[in-house]
């Protein structure tokens, strides 16, 4: 994937075509370390943007893209999901993922496959996995060393250490 997901616009903000952005990580500063960005938009429609301007505004960002420059057209990008590339964002140390890298990677446990993760979530206390299990059920797999023993995104695979942490 040449591009990760991390942030979606808000709503629009002032008559002169700005956004309000809510990041998926606060502690994200990859819309300052980039000037191009794709959107998705609600209707499925890519857009490539430049990024001429980007400032915090509280828990969120206020942003402005070169050729936005009407509440209308600021208002056609809400709901919008922005994507940056990889390039942007920082290197990963050795047995580092992104979350994003994690979807679709295969989860065993010491007696044998538990499913696939669909989906992460950014939980306020932990990251969390959903997985479909090999019967279909979706259960919720805490990121916790405590429970998952190996994380090996570049193969797709992930090892628990038991089935303690899976939550139905």
């Amino acid at each position: 994937m040449s591009s990760l997901e991390v942030a979606r616009v808000t709503r629009a903000h002032g008559l002169r075509g700005a956004v309000k952005v809510a990041l998926h990580w606060a502690g994200s500063d990859s819309l300052f370390e980039t000037e191009e960005l794709e959107l998705v938009l609600k209707s499925g429609e890519h857009r490539t943007l430049e990024l001429t301007h980007v400032q915090n505004a509280g828990r969120d960002l206020l942003v402005e893209f070169a050729g936005i420059e009407s509440r209308e057209a600021a208002e056609s990008l809400i709901g919008a999901r922005i994507f940056v590339p990889r390039s942007a964002l920082p290197p990963l140390e050795e047995g580092e993922a992104y979350l994003v890298d994690l979807v679709g990677a295969r989860v065993e446990a010491p007696d044998g496959p538990v499913g696939e993760v669909v989906q992460v979530r950014v939980d306020p206390s932990v990251d969390t996995l959903v997985v479909r299990t090999v019967d279909g059920r979706l259960v919720d797999q805490p990121l916790l060393p405590a429970f998952v023993a190996r994380v090996d995104a570049a193969a797709g695979v992930i090892e628990l250490a038991n089935r303690d942490g899976l939550i139905e």
